[in-house]
């Protein structure tokens, strides 16, 4: 941080380059306060979950990547997790049960991605056993039901609460007006792998909207998966996902509504349990309903509310190296809340003041032997409430210097109370270019699951659990090269204390048990270049630098990739109805918790086509095109060090709107 003194120079020096604060800045102001219906939509550079209120991007406090549905059908993303692997600074991990993401070379092994906050349409979906947030194939949404995804870098807890330490991502879902009529789509592929959806959306004329959606999807996967030190794992890969999702609106009001389960066989099996037994499998359900208001008052006074209903229900079964016998892990949770937000322009100031409640109503846990006897290990039932208020001011000094500051203060009935401070100077020198300098403080409170979960006197509870915190210091400069390309730079600092670690061997002697362990901190830098043309050209190159230490011993964590590079471009192959998509893919080598995984490669292609008949659009994808051999880590409770990933996979997908 600069000296009181040379930090008061620098701003006496913004201020007599821009003396002139008149009611023509103010004006300036009011066009930033962009109409939500217009610009979220638009193709215009605006985001809304930087400060939960709509803003041009180039006023962000924060480092924001957005990626569109038409980015989704010419990459041929199949999950929210490949959508994940193209943005700069990111990686995820998958251990052929759920796939993680890490966040500028930061993903434990084991982490339920409870370090960054997952939203649909505003929703929180981090659910209220494990805080897990789901990215793959159980994710709520499917994914042409996507319009668009904002995802906020940096600690926003500010704003957000816990799980957001290292960002926001907002999953933005259609409207009836975008498809006004009936949509079907199939798509089949390499590893047993078929899908089918079908939707319906309209937009009346009385301004009513609805939008309805419903999909299957089922693999047969990997059908032969070795297991470093076992024999191989043999058609134990499956996964079969239904989704369901209806949204109406009508004047100021949106209801919305998604399901989704999914089961998915288990081919690394967990410490103790059984290779390819047919009985192990990870059922997750996931649901729900979100009723919302807004609306903007001649007196520039915008109100939110939202109430909702969730439920989550896991089913987790592992065959034990006895054939006869058979653990289950059933976790039921269900939650009700409530949110209010207020925004007010007072002169050259955007005010944002809001709050919310959510009460558990049920945290369920309980493990037992289903068979050969019903024998009781773990059964806890609780209930929680939380709460959180905040503050946020968009003051517009000047008509090129805004600055962002704002706080949050959460309670949790477990964990206590948390304060999140957050601050941005945004400055735009000369027109192309912009300067953002972002601090922030970020937390996680411990989930139910990490607190109360208990096992006989072989995984015994953490009520003592402190929340993990992280302060971020990071510099973004943005440059414009001319109407078409940008640059931007993005050095940054991270400080995180009190993480959450979960320890021993799983005996009486030495039982499992969650504990803050690690001091993290972590310093890189991301560098991006964008272009996009008239023409239907649109390129991404991006390189990301990032070194993670432990402090006390000076040694690198695991999972933590030093060198992520990226390169995305779309080209147009003829006139506008044939595009190629192409994606090429590093990611260095990482540590494991025994050894270290070597560092990769992969290239994707997909050929898009559009128009050739009227509402039908045609794709065909092959992923990792070069079949590079690959392993991700694994976690401490896996009977593997490593998780042997995809080789070369194909889909062909077909789309007709009528």
């Amino acid at each position: 941080m600069l000296p009181q003194n040379r930090y008061n120079f620098f701003l006496l020096c913004l201020l007599l380059g821009n003396s002139e604060t008149s009611t023509a800045e103010e004006a300036e102001f009011n066009t930033a306060i962009l109409d939500d219906e217009a610009a979220i939509f638009a193709d215009i550079p605006s985001v809304y979950s930087a400060s939960r209120h709509e803003q041009p991007i180039t006023e962000a406090p924060a480092s924001i990547s957005v990626v569109t549905d038409d980015d989704i059908k010419k990459y041929g993303y199949r999950t929210l997790a490949d959508v994940l692997n193209s943005l700069k600074g990111i990686f995820t991990t998958d251990s052929r049960a759920y796939q993680r993401v890490g966040v500028r070379g930061f993903n434990r092994p084991g982490d339920y991605n409870t370090r960054l906050l997952v939203l649909v349409d505003g929703h929180r979906t981090n659910e209220n056993i494990v805080d897990y947030s789901a990215i793959g194939t159980e994710f709520l949404v499917d994914i042409d039901d996507i319009k668009r995804v904002e995802l906020v870098r940096g600690p926003a807890s500010s704003l957000y609460g816990s799980n957001a330490m290292f960002g926001v991502l907002n999953v933005i879902t259609k409207r009836g007006r975008d498809i006004e009529g009936t949509g079907i789509t199939g798509s089949v592929g390499t590893q047993g792998t078929y899908e089918g959806k079908a939707r319906y959306g309209k937009k009346l004329d009385n301004g009513a909207e609805f939008y309805l959606s419903g999909s299957h999807y089922q693999s047969e996967g990997m059908n032969n998966l070795p297991i470093n030190g076992m024999d191989n794992a043999i058609n134990r890969d499956g996964d079969q996902a239904e989704r369901g999702s209806a949204k109406f609106s009508y004047a100021d009001f949106t209801s919305s509504a998604n399901f989704v389960s999914r089961s998915k066989q288990i081919p690394v099996p967990v410490s103790g349990t059984a290779l390819n037994d047919p009985r192990t499998r990870y059922i997750d359900q996931r649901a729900f309903f979100d009723l919302k208001y807004e609306h903007s008052y001649t007196d520039k006074v915008d109100i939110m509310a939202r109430v909702y209903y969730d439920y989550y229900h896991f089913d987790g079964a592992n065959g034990y190296q006895n054939p006869d016998a058979l653990y289950k892990d059933m976790f039921y949770g269900q939650w009700v809340g409530t949110e209010l937000q207020f925004g007010k322009k007072i002169a050259n100031h955007y005010l944002t003041v809001g709050g919310e409640y959510r009460y558990n109503f049920q945290q369920s846990m309980r493990g037992y032997d289903e068979s050969p006897a019903y024998i009781e290990y773990a059964n806890t039932e609780i209930t929680s409430g939380i709460w959180g208020i905040f503050i946020q001011d968009e003051y517009h000094i000047l008509s090129n210097l805004v600055l962002n500051a704002g706080f949050r203060y959460d309670e949790y009935k477990f964990s206590g109370g948390a304060f999140s401070p957050k601050a941005a100077l945004i400055y735009t020198p000369i027109e192309g270019t912009t300067l953002k300098f972002l601090y922030g403080q970020s937390f996680r409170a411990p989930s139910v699951f990490e607190q109360n979960y208990e096992f006989t006197d072989t995984w015994v509870s953490s009520k003592d659990l402190k929340s993990e915190k992280m302060s971020t210091y990071e510099l973004v400069l943005a440059q414009k090269i001319n109407d078409n390309m940008e640059v931007s730079v993005s050095p940054f600092f991270n400080q995180a204390t009190n993480l959450t670690e979960l320890t021993g061997i799983g005996t009486s002697i030495d039982p499992r048990v969650y504990s803050n362990t690690d001091n993290i901190s972590t310093y890189g830098v991301e560098l991006e270049l964008l272009g996009q043309w008239a023409n239907g050209w649109k390129t991404g190159m991006s390189y990301s630098f990032q070194h993670s230490e432990i402090k006390g011993d000076n040694s690198e964590p695991e999972n933590s990739p030093q060198h992520l590079a990226k390169l995305n471009v779309i080209a147009p192959v003829w006139q506008d109805q044939v595009f190629a998509g192409m994606e090429m893919q590093y990611t260095s080598d990482r540590r494991t918790l025994s050894d270290s995984v070597p560092g990769y490669f992969v290239t994707n292609l997909t050929l898009f086509s559009q128009n050739f008949i009227e509402g039908l659009e045609f794709s065909a994808t092959l992923y990792n095109v070069f079949g590079t051999v690959y392993s991700d880590p694994s976690s401490s409770i896996l009977a593997s060090d490593t998780v042997l990933q995809n080789g070369r996979l194909f889909r062909v997908k077909i789309n007709y709107e009528f």
